[in-house]
């Protein structure tokens, strides 16, 4: 997995946001693709926990609540309401995920979110010093320093999984 230059529109749109913002991040290229959290942390050379999924939610009101997680764990989306503060969360479906964010399902980055959106981390991301998350496909990634993510989004840091 190299740093390469990208020519696909989301993924441009993040390297615009990693560039303008000063920020110690990079895309890196996965030209066989990472579909799954194993299969980008093979690709990546890293441990599973690395990776972290950025998952879209809205709540009765359709208003947007964005979960960010190590790409093993599930989100629990009672515990993901509260610090949220809103009430019952179900996934954006797959076209409204695209409108609200420009990115597709799956390749949904964790910076340059809706300004309206609430981000919430779950805090076990606070324990990678890095992290590689979407990048607008399944053919790149970004590492990222999870501090940024949550300077970048306002995050709130909260435990949002599910017990094992």
């Amino acid at each position: 997995a190299a740093a390469t230059p990208v020519s696909e529109p989301s993924t441009e749109r993040v390297a615009a946001f990693i560039a303008a913002h000063g920020l110690d991040a990079e895309i890196i290229d996965t030209p066989d693709g990472v579909p799954t959290v194993e299969l980008a942390a093979i690709a990546l050379g890293v441990d599973v926990d690395r990776i972290i999924k950025t998952l879209v939610f809205v709540d009765t009101a359709d208003r947007l609540v964005i979960g960010i997680a190590c790409g093993t764990g599930r989100v629990d989306r009672a515990k993901l309401a509260e610090p949220a503060g809103t009430g019952t969360l179900r996934l954006a479906p797959a076209p409204l995920v695209l409108e609200t964010t420009g990115y597709p399902p799956g390749g949904v980055a964790p910076v340059d979110l809706p300004d309206d959106a609430t981000v919430i981390m779950d805090e076990r991301v606070l324990l990678q010093p890095i992290v590689y998350g979407g990048s607008g496909t399944d053919l790149h990634m970004v590492r990222i320093r999870p501090h940024d993510i949550v300077r970048l989004n306002a995050a709130r840091v909260a435990d949002i999984l599910q017990t094992p």
